[in-house]
């Protein structure tokens, strides 16, 4: 019988005072155990994070900390770390130590895009929500030593990255030219650095009754451009929520900054090209395939008719051109995907044409009781679901719970 649960719920008694867990139920496994905890009067989330998730972790906790006093009257909550302990490897069953952390639970239920559709009032308070990120004071997050990332030092590095991708020949050079171009118009690139999440997904979103209640996945928050997590909400929404979202997103805002519509659509595309330069530096051949049979495919959606034909002439070239000296456009012409109008609106809707579907989450393990007596373990805690199945960060039916014979 696997008590490992019962010895995180042992380890979480001795953390914070006034909380001796008596139930426990195992949540979706992710990067770390987690183990929903309850003394009947509170619920709180142990995760125990192996070494190599423990950095990932410790930053979001870092971020969090910085980011929630800058965001006390929003409406949304963040990831609450209460407490954490490293625990030897012996006391799980491991071989290396790991780390516990004891949080409260993220309210509401994890985002799926179906909600959007049964609630369309949530792509306003998605809006509002990343509004009042953005919106937030960026020296804070500086002084705690979170990456700052200028304009201008965003556009070197991702002119830079455009040569790497060049000098591998696995990315269509039509893909490079176009990319270099719209980093060559140099207006567009010119905006204030900001708090960007810079990992949104559905994963890091939680909502319910149509409000965003709650976001997480803090560990990549920086001071950067805000296009880019308007990127990765424009994969989650159809072209016409998007377009909702983004008028009421700019007038929440406000501000000015006309180059943001480009820099989206930009956004959007370039994140295929940085996970074929992750496959690559992980030397990783199946998911370097992968990212360069989605290049295509953008390519095949982006690149303009009339430029079919030299873009497939110039793919067959034995040494490709590096993307510093792909060509320039003709003076007057127009970059696709480059203004602020419909053609920027189209290229933030092709990379989510082009992925594919990934499995859904395992179901959480079965339910069990706390007691002093391993043995005495008997069906007790269960997530709470909604009408869909999917699970909260909450246990249902603990009024009428038993405690065992540990009952303390």
């Amino acid at each position: 019988m696997d008590t490992t649960g019962l010895r995180i719920a042992a380890v979480a008694a001795s953390m914070l005072d006034g909380f001796s867990p008596h139930a426990w139920t195992d949540l979706p496994p992710a990067d770390a155990r987690r183990v929903l905890l309850t003394d009947g009067d509170r619920t709180l989330i142990a995760a125990v994070w192996p070494p190599e998730a423990e950095a990932g972790a410790s930053a979001e906790k870092v971020a969090a900390a910085v980011l929630a006093p800058l965001l006390s009257e929003a409406p949304f909550a963040l990831p609450t770390v209460l407490a954490s302990r490293s625990v030897p490897g012996s006391l799980l069953g491991t071989e290396a130590s790991q780390t516990l952390m004891l949080a409260e639970p993220m309210p509401g239920l994890p985002l799926s895009t179906d909600m959007f559709t049964d609630r369309p009032e949530l792509v306003e308070s998605l809006a509002e929500a990343l509004a009042l990120i953005h919106s937030a004071d960026p020296g804070p997050l500086a002084d705690a030593g979170l990456v700052v990332e200028e304009s201008a030092e965003m556009r070197e590095r991702l002119l830079a990255d455009l040569d790497t991708a060049a000098e591998s020949g696995r990315v269509p050079v039509a893909l490079l030219q176009r990319w270099e171009q719209a980093l060559e118009d140099v207006s567009a690139w010119r905006f204030l650095p900001v708090p960007v999440h810079a990992n949104l997904g559905p994963d890091a979103l939680w909502a319910e009754d149509g409000r965003i209640t709650g976001i997480s996945g803090l560990g990549r928050l920086r001071v950067g451009d805000p296009a880019a997590d308007l990127a990765a909400i424009s994969s989650l929404l159809t072209p016409e929520d998007f377009e909702s979202f983004f008028r009421a997103y700019r007038r929440i805002r406000g501000g000015d900054d006309p180059g943001l519509r480009t820099r989206v659509g930009f956004h959007s595309e370039i994140t295929v090209l940085e996970w074929l330069l992750a496959a690559l530096a992980a030397q990783d051949s199946a998911a370097v395939d992968d990212a360069v049979a989605l290049l295509e495919a953008l390519a095949e959606i982006t690149v303009p008719e009339e430029a079919d034909d030299d873009a497939a002439a110039a793919s067959t070239a034995e040494e490709p051109a590096s993307a510093s000296s792909a060509a320039a456009p003709a003076a007057g012409e127009e970059v696709p995907g480059d203004g602020t109008g419909g053609d920027a609106a189209g290229a933030e809707t092709t990379v989510a044409g082009a992925r594919e579907e990934t499995a859904a989450a395992p179901a959480p393990a079965g339910r069990r009781l706390l007691a002093d007596d391993a043995e005495s373990f008997r069906p007790h805690a269960a997530p709470e679901v909604d009408e869909d199945g999917i699970h909260t960060e909450r246990l249902e039916g603990l009024h009428d719970a038993p405690r065992g014979d540990g009952e303390r």
